[in-house]
């Protein structure tokens, strides 16, 4: 449904993407992660033309390009992104913007239908003005939902909301993955993504250098919350695989592919008889990847590496 090939972008001497490439499909949920500033927001601008890239192309439906206008139309007919709090317009009521978006995008969506299951009916025909963060966050999402494009982008769909809502929009993400949509959700809210995206991309140096799949959960890890020094011992005492992880000075994490059973309780058990700690057993998840990346990895540190 989306192809990005070789997107770069440069900024004078700053590269932001770089031959960035990637393919998604339909009935798919993409997790985009990353710190501020490393190009999340830019790739977004690109796949929805708001930016034209100093190299590469963007396609759809393995034809259509931002090359014409014909095909821009066409293109932008079938994606829209998550508008921006900013964006709002004070005077007019939530159903007001809600029936803005169907229209811009001819979609036969019921408007009441989706403030309901948004639990809006409290505020939704008050003007926006009268919304808090939360609400107006919920607003922004519905827009989207009324829009009801084939293709979505969403930047921090997440920002603002209380725990209930997160869980309430997680669902309906859920639900329009199985309608068919492709969605594209950037979140610093990490632990969420694990809920719903079927791939979570990191985004370092301008290109994409890790894809962590829902279908690898099977790939398991014995782990332990450790110190430095603690790690540092235990790496004196034990022969700990070549292929372990100790993540952001505090987490050991140790594959248990190609583990027999009995080796698995051989390290569970012995490392938490040595430290007196908790052991878990499970596939890593997007916090702990977002902490290998990005707060770096001390293992070489400590063995004496660079």
């Amino acid at each position: 449904m989306l192809k990005l090939e070789s997107i770069t972008v440069r900024y004078k001497d700053k590269t932001v993407l770089e031959n960035l490439s990637l393919t998604a499909t339909a009935g798919e949920i993409i997790g985009l992660v990353a710190p501020n500033g490393t190009g999340k927001t830019t790739l977004f601008n690109v796949i929805a033309n708001f930016l034209k890239p100093n190299k590469g192309n963007v396609t759809f439906r393995e034809k259509l390009q931002y090359k014409t206008e014909k095909q821009e139309i066409a293109i932008h007919n079938q994606l829209a992104t998550l508008p921006d709090q900013a964006d709002l317009f004070e005077e007019l009521s939530g159903v007001e913007h809600m029936k803005l978006y169907a229209d811009m995008w001819n979609s036969d969506k019921k408007v009441e239908d989706i403030y309901k299951y948004l639990q809006m009916e409290g505020y939704v025909k008050k003007k926006v003005k009268t919304y808090s963060l939360g609400m107006r966050q919920r607003l922004c999402f519905a827009m989207l939902a009324c829009a009801d494009t084939p293709v979505m982008l969403m930047d921090e769909v997440m920002n603002g909301l209380d725990v209930a809502n997160v869980a309430l929009i997680s669902r309906r993400l859920a639900e329009m993955k199985e309608e068919g949509k492709l969605l594209f959700i950037a979140s610093h809210l990490l632990s969420n993504l694990d809920l719903y995206a079927d791939r979570v991309l990191y985004l370092k140096d301008g290109d994409f250098i890790h894809e962590q799949n829902a279908q690898n959960k099977d790939e398991k890890y014995i782990k332990l919350d450790i110190s430095p020094e603690e790690y540092e011992k235990l790496s004196l005492v034990y022969s700990l695989p070549e292929d372990h992880l100790y993540i952001a000075d505090h987490l050991l994490c140790i594959p248990t592919v190609n583990m027999s059973k009995e080796e698995q309780l051989h390290w569970m058990l012995n490392v938490a008889n040595d430290e007196n700690k908790e052991v878990t057993i499970g596939p890593l998840g997007t916090l702990e990847f977002y902490e290998h990346y990005y707060h770096g990895d001390a293992k070489a540190k400590i063995l004496g590496g660079e």
